[in-house]
């Protein structure tokens, strides 16, 4: 599948997952009723509530006029139906905030307190015909209650759920469920195939019928449930051919589907490689944010997005500062852009690290992280803790169990963090990348005069200190990449002739300068700059440190996707920039 223009349509097509499972989707409109400040140990009668309102799914209630940054405890309740009795049934949902209960049939099914996570919520047995589903979504901030989500975040917790939700229900008591698909040399084309199945007593080895891309199937032989095999005809995925693969696997007349692309990434000399060759990872962070859906961002609007990046000259986009949803990843598969995805953490302190409820949760939503993308060929990166106070040996060690999580699910992916206090750091000794957060002449190195040469000598001797630690420090070649850098303005504030602070003109002024002396350092490998799109942020929780209109305004688009001057800067620099 190389494409060069990708229809809505296809791409459309492209985010539905394939599955022999019967699969309901509980997306649309939902009873509800909203308890103002109430958390989830607050609501006393639930399941059997009293609706009063209506809500959808997804959707940010707090988005909503009627509900606007209220914080509180969504109520939700709807039918759905099977079409057979089923042993066991899984309920999906693809991102929610901040804590969730469930239950199905007033029976209580399973809780959820990882914001933005993908999870999976076993039913136990149901029976043909009608159910009713009723949650309980808590968006309330709680020190003691959201353990991976404070108050001093600067980004928004919207309470709703953010994508979808869907209901997979097994069709026998043992039943192949779905296959992982891992590249195990590019130039050939082989890849190892992990089958995971559903019920109890799965069997180990076995035999199934394997195709690729809708081809004649063929018996093969799973030891302890993989095999290895060379894909015909096999074409790579690289941003500039992000050719995808689909292969089918089926057993005892059930069929699980998985689309997959084949490539390696990898560090070479100082360099990001992808499939043996060097290149340079020219993106921007992306919040899942925007004025009207706030995090249930619909399918358009991320493809809007990705068609921004390319025409910006783009290929890379960190998805800050959480999971990201499945279908945007899809859409990152059919439109070759790479992608860092991270799990929840931000300027996390030692007294988290040494709270071992914290540390628990930030593994678990880590592992769920790197095992929901692993057939993303787009996700290439693995990170966690945006700007944790790594000076600290106890970020050490979690540092440690987390990129060891990562590795244990053989994803292929390189691992990182991203770093701001580089002259203290000790937590990236095991990472595959160096990778740092620094904002000069913005929140320091601020220049005395403000002249365009004195921005650019201020800027570089930034980066070059920067570096120059790293590589003292822990003495090595590897990869160096810069994971925040940028400056802020306000949509639509215009001077020209002064070029003030705030305005479209000296954000504009500033990335060509910043761009130009970042691209001629060999020594860094790629930068993702600050920020995308404007996103919501706090608005009155953190004292006087209050963004502008609770929004943090260091997009190249705002929060409508209006582009500012700074978006041409960058399309300038970026198409400019020749690979390594």
């Amino acid at each position: 599948m190389n494409r060069t223009t990708v229809s809505l349509a296809v791409l459309c097509a492209a985010t539905m997952r394939l599955a022999a499972m019967e699969t309901t989707s509980l997306d649309g409109l939902w009873d509800f009723r909203f308890e103002k400040g109430a958390t989830l140990e607050d609501i006393a009668a639930l399941p059997a509530f009293e609706a009063n309102d209506k809500m959808t799914v997804p959707g940010c209630w707090d988005t909503l006029s009627k509900f606007y940054n209220e914080r509180g405890t969504g109520c939700y309740r709807r039918s759905f139906a099977l079409s057979a009795d089923t042993p066991n049934a899984f309920l999906v949902v693809d991102g929610m905030g901040l804590r969730a209960r469930f239950w199905v049939d007033g029976r209580e099914i399973g809780f959820c307190n990882m914001p933005w996570s993908r999870f999976e919520l076993k039913t136990g047995p149901l029976s043909k015909g009608d159910h009713e589903i009723v949650a309980a979504v808590d968006s309330v901030v709680s020190d003691t209650k959201t353990k991976l989500f404070y108050n001093y975040y600067d980004f928004y917790p919207y309470g709703g759920f953010y994508h979808g939700v869907r209901l997979e229900a097994q069709q026998k008591p043992v039943e192949l469920r779905r296959v992982v698909v891992r590249t195990r040399d590019y130039e050939k084309g082989l890849v190892e195939l992990e089958a995971e199945f559903a019920g109890d007593g799965a069997p180990g080895d076995f035999e199934a019928l394997v195709s690729f891309d809708g081809a004649a199937a063929r018996p093969v032989a799973f030891k302890a449930r993989r095999a290895s095999m060379n894909v015909p005809k096999f074409r790579l995925w690289s941003p500039e051919s992000p050719n995808l693969h689909v292969v089918s696997v089926a057993y005892d007349g059930l069929a699980a589907k998985t689309r997959f692309g084949i490539r390696t990434i990898g560090t070479a000399d100082g360099r990001v490689t992808l499939n043996g060759r060097p290149i340079y990872l020219k993106g921007v962070n992306r919040h899942e944010s925007h004025g009207e859906f706030g995090a249930a961002t619909p399918l358009q609007l991320m493809c809007d997005d990705l068609q921004n990046l390319k025409g910006i000259g783009g290929n890379f986009i960190r998805g800050s500062h959480y999971s990201q949803c499945d279908d945007f990843l899809s859409l990152c598969d059919e439109f070759g852009v790479l992608v860092w995805e991270e799990s929840l953490g931000w300027q996390n302190t030692d007294k988290q690290f040494k709270d071992p409820e914290f540390c628990d949760l930030q593994a678990e939503q880590t592992r769920l992280m790197a095992r929901n993308s692993i057939n993303h060929p787009c996700v290439v990166i693995s990170g966690f803790l945006n700007e944790a106070y790594s000076q600290h040996e106890s970020c050490r060690r979690l540092v440690d169990r987390l990129i060891e999580t990562i590795r244990a699910e053989d994803t292929g992916h390189l691992v990182t963090f991203a770093c701001n206090n580089w002259p203290k750091d000790i937590c990236h000794a095991n990472t595959d990348i160096i990778a740092y957060n620094t904002y000069p002449c913005w929140y320091h190195d601020e220049p005395k005069e403000g002249t365009s040469d004195e921005i650019g000598a201020n800027v570089r001797s930034c980066h070059e200190r920067i570096v120059k630690k790293f590589r003292e420090r822990y003495g090595d070649r590897r990869p160096i990449i810069v994971s925040e850098t940028g400056i802020k303005a306000e949509y639509g504030a215009h001077d020209p002739r002064g070029k003030s602070q705030y305005s479209e003109d000296f954000q504009a002024e500033y990335t060509r300068i910043m761009l130009k002396e970042i691209f001629d350092m060999d020594e860094i490998a790629g930068i993702a700059i600050w920020q995308f799109t404007d996103s919501k942020t706090y608005t009155r929780t953190v004292g006087m440190r209050n963004r502008t209109f609770g929004v943090n305004n260091g997009g190249l688009y705002d929060v409508y996707r209006r582009p500012k001057l700074a978006a041409a800067a960058v399309r300038e620099m970026f198409t400019n920039k020749a690979e390594p």
